[in-house]
């Protein structure tokens, strides 16, 4: 037994795991190349079905799927100032800590606020609740509230930072038919929001992620 355990496990002892000094070596180069090797990889897949593993897959192939949700895509949902916003899930890259924001000068204004290092990338900071047009100044926590602030990183063509008052998930929400957004939420004098969700008692604008880039475009070459 001791002899066929050394033989199997060959590249352990003489092989590439051990001291190499196996014959075969210098023609295979690598243990992978060589036959004795590729026969035990074999019989890992000879081997007998371990007790319960035919039922167990026979359990777990027999559950009922899911339905998927005709035209659900993913998205982030969160929060500037009182309004509650989504963007596609795509259209994020991470979402980070609140980092100091520097200011450009002769550049810096309400919208862009500066430069933020994200990771040692500098990217442009934009106040996205006042690029919306959202009234209102940024919401205290209450005392005991498991929310807080984080920094957001989106890309369309170019990557973007915008702080968020709070993040509430990422969730998949069907996107077809969507209700147009009540007159407290399209404010905004560029109307970004293209419909609305409602999650958990919120009333929550789905933002047109082409036109939110946009903006963030003009936003700083203005």
């Amino acid at each position: 037994m001791a002899d066929e355990n050394r033989s199997t496990a060959c590249w352990k002892t003489i092989g590439i795991a051990g001291d190499s000094s196996c014959p075969k070596l210098a023609d295979t180069v690598h243990c992978r190349n060589c036959p004795a090797y590729a026969q035990v990889g074999r019989t890992l897949f000879d081997r007998p079905i371990p007790d319960g593993y035919r039922e167990e897959w026979t359990k777990l192939l027999s559950i009922p799927k899911e339905t998927e949700i005709a035209g659900a895509e993913s998205v982030v949902i969160f929060r500037l100032r009182s309004e509650w916003l989504a963007l596609k899930t795509r259209c994020f890259q991470e979402t980070t800590g609140i980092r100091p924001v520097h200011t450009i000068p002769f550049r810096t204004n309400r919208v862009l606020q500066g430069m933020v290092n994200i990771n040692g990338e500098l990217l442009l900071c934009i106040s996205v609740a006042d690029m919306l047009g959202i009234a209102g100044e940024e919401e205290k926590q209450p005392a005991g509230s498991t929310a807080y602030k984080r920094m957001a990183v989106v890309k369309g063509g170019t990557r973007f930072a915008f702080s968020v008052d709070e993040v509430l998930g990422i969730f998949l929400v069907p996107l077809h038919d969507l209700p147009k957004p009540p007159s407290n939420i399209s404010k905004s004098p560029i109307a970004l929001v293209k419909g609305v969700l409602t999650l958990r008692d919120l009333t929550v604008g789905l933002l047109d992620e082409e036109k939110f880039f946009q903006s963030l475009e003009r936003s700083v070459s203005t």
